[in-house]
């Protein structure tokens, strides 16, 4: 049985970024072993964020804008962003950027394999890919699946089926993408349509809902057409690519280091943020903290402060209110950007706020279902 002193056990976008970030790091020299049943070389995604100056994928940014539009029930236009830059990430520019990086380095080694099992042991992190044994002193496990069904919890999803079309018509502002766009049908749920623009012709148009359950294609593609022919003067248009994907967005507990030498990492670890389902910056920011740490002290173990906790009570609350249709989403997003920053709510979304920030945020909304949404978790919590 061969080891290593790294495994990491799934090679998608934590897997990798986590290779990646050791690559950067004085564990480069390390033995890693990725272990995936899929080689990454299709564009199966596109990730989406805000943020401040470059960041470490910078040189392979698609698009990036300083500014949105947001079309909301009582309130829609530019959206003043600050100093931050919307961005988008395409999947295969990601996957080929880091395998190039990483083959410049022979002690990492790729297997394409069915991951059976992963565990705790004395001597180490265990793994069995396609009925073969792997030892290595730290796991790190994507793998891990929630269960997303505990009644005690919130648990939704947020799925969004996606067109790039190409338009007859110069009919996009390549400076700004639509963020946010709730002209549409909200049949009870958060539903909304985005549009990246590539340049005047090609685009994004997603279509993205939050709710309990996945939707039929056709149920994704009427609301796409109708948007498109009702907003978009393109003229006639071709479909040239499509995406669907689905992210939990759910408070169940998370433990990322479940044993001595096992972690989660990615959405198993609990780094997709519950309330709005972004995935990316959060996997970035927490895998540096974790190579930083394991460099410095051995120990990948993140340390997060008993007062920081409360950016979970805060998804919580949200989520209740989602859950629960105490308030339509459509005004609530509204009401959120029209009486805030857009700049100071990217920071509260990034938890990078003060509690007196927070506060006036909070204070922003509408005041009754959010209460009652807050009594509702302390009682589940507390119960």
């Amino acid at each position: 049985m061969k080891r290593y002193d790294f495994i990491i056990a799934g090679g998608g976008m934590a897997g990798l970024s986590l290779a990646y970030y050791l690559t950067q790091s004085t564990l480069r020299d390390r033995s890693i072993l990725i272990l995936d049943k899929e080689f990454k070389n299709k564009n199966d995604r596109t990730w989406c964020f805000w943020e401040r100056g470059e960041g470490t994928f910078e040189p392979i940014i698609f698009r990036k804008w300083p500014a949105v539009d947001f079309f909301g029930t009582v309130f829609s236009g530019s959206l003043n962003i600050g100093n931050y830059q919307y961005k988008m990430l395409r999947g295969i520019d990601f996957y080929e950027f880091v395998r190039n990086q990483l083959a410049k380095h022979p002690n990492i080694e790729f297997k394409q394999a069915t991951i059976n099992r992963v565990k705790d042991t004395p001597q180490g992190g265990f793994v069995i890919a396609d009925d073969e044994p792997y030892m290595a002193d730290f796991v790190f496990d994507s793998t891990f699946q929630l269960k997303l069904d505990i009644p005690e919890q919130h648990n939704l999803l947020q799925h969004f089926k996606g067109w790039v079309i190409n338009a007859q018509n110069p009919c996009f502002d390549v400076k700004k993408p639509i963020m946010m766009d709730f002209r549409v049908e909200q049949q009870g749920d958060c539903r909304f349509i985005y549009v990246l623009p590539f340049d005047e012709k090609t685009a994004l148009v997603e279509y993205t809902v939050f709710n309990e359950a996945v939707l039929t294609d056709y149920e994704y593609e009427v609301p796409l057409r109708n948007y498109i022919d009702r907003f978009l003067e393109t003229g006639g248009y071709q479909i040239c690519e499509t995406e669907f994907g689905v992210i939990p967005m759910s408070d169940e507990p998370t433990q990322e280091n479940p044993s001595e030498h096992v972690v989660r990492i990615g959405t198993a670890g609990g780094f997709t943020k519950p309330s709005t389902g972004y995935t990316f910056q959060r996997t970035q920011r927490y895998l540096a903290e974790i190579v930083k740490n394991l460099a410095a002290t051995g120990s990948p173990k993140r340390r997060t402060s008993w007062f920081n906790r409360r950016f979970g009570l805060y998804d919580s609350i949200l989520l209740n209110v989602l859950h629960k249709r105490r308030y339509p989403a459509d005004d609530f997003f509204t009401l959120l950007y029209k009486r805030n920053h857009p700049a100071k709510v990217f920071e509260f979304l990034d938890e990078d706020t003060n509690f007196m920030e927070e506060l006036k945020i909070m204070s922003s909304v509408p005041l009754g279902a959010f209460t009652k949404a807050l009594f509702d978790v302390l009682k589940r919590r507390l119960l």
